[in-house]
């Protein structure tokens, strides 16, 4: 029994890699590596920058010259200074680390001159562009893949707000359901058996940064034929093991 439920877990993570869209295909001007090594890569998680305003680092922080700002002698969380970031509007450098997370939870972090955390973000993969404007990607302690857009600004990140996030999954219903015309009931604009196919168009938006936070379960669902309706999802369906369409789950802890 205990092997397969291993290779359940094996299964359906694999499927949410195989459905993540690379974030490096979209940003093809800028450098991609592994956070870690630094190694040119388009495998697991990435990080992107531009060569005029980051200088890369990549090593574990207990590692680091102890004068760093980023040193630590114990590093519980594996954490890695990927490198730091400049541009010409910033009177000093930020660190940017990285931690892979204890359970697989991805993390990037940025630091002011003094190691003071002003961003921290689990993402599975993280960019910065010339001016600051950081993009992120990824399925990690989320519904689906997320792609999110934020401005780094007089050591300040803030999100630019999306009205809803794009989910872009299309596969055949795991799960009978319905489509509604309003997020909180009204007309049933189509009733759905199990192996009709749908495409997943949006969500939600939702805080990122609350202390709790609840994860968005409406999405506004097409039918193959066309129409187009609200699906409603049941605190079961966010389940990433027992899904509604495949890539629509909640993939944490």
């Amino acid at each position: 029994m205990k092997k397969i439920f291993i290779f359940l877990i094996l299964i359906s993570t694999f499927g949410y890699l195989v459905a993540q869209q690379k974030i490096d295909k979209a940003f093809p001007y800028l450098t991609w590596v592994d956070p870690q090594s630094g190694e040119k890569s388009s495998q697991g998680e990435l990080f992107g920058y531009d060569v005029l305003v980051f200088t890369p680092v990549h090593q574990r922080i207990e590692n680091l010259p102890k004068s760093d700002p980023c040193y630590k002698s114990e590093n519980n969380l594996d954490f890695y200074l990927v490198g730091r970031y400049k541009n010409e509007s910033m009177t000093d450098a930020v660190n940017i680390l990285y931690s892979p997370g204890p359970s697989w939870d991805p993390n990037f972090v940025i630091t002011d001159k003094n190691n003071k955390v002003i961003w921290n973000f689990i993402c599975e993969n993280m960019c910065i562009n010339l001016t600051g404007v950081i993009y992120t990607s990824g399925n990690v302690d989320k519904m689906f893949d997320e792609r999110c857009k934020f401005q780094l600004q007089n050591n300040r990140v803030v999100e630019a707000k999306q009205p809803y996030l794009y989910v872009g999954i299309k596969d055949k219903l795991l799960k009978p359901v319905k489509l509604y015309s309003d997020k909180t009931g009204g007309e049933v604009i189509a009733t759905l058996p199990v192996g009709y196919e749908v495409e997943v168009l949006l969500s939600e938006n939702y805080d990122k940064f609350a202390e709790n936070i609840d994860y968005p379960i409406n999405y506004l669902v097409r039918t193959s034929f066309g129409l187009v309706g609200w699906l409603r999802l049941t605190s079961e369906d966010t389940y990433h093991l027992d899904p509604v369409i495949r890539g629509l789950g909640y993939l944490g802890d």
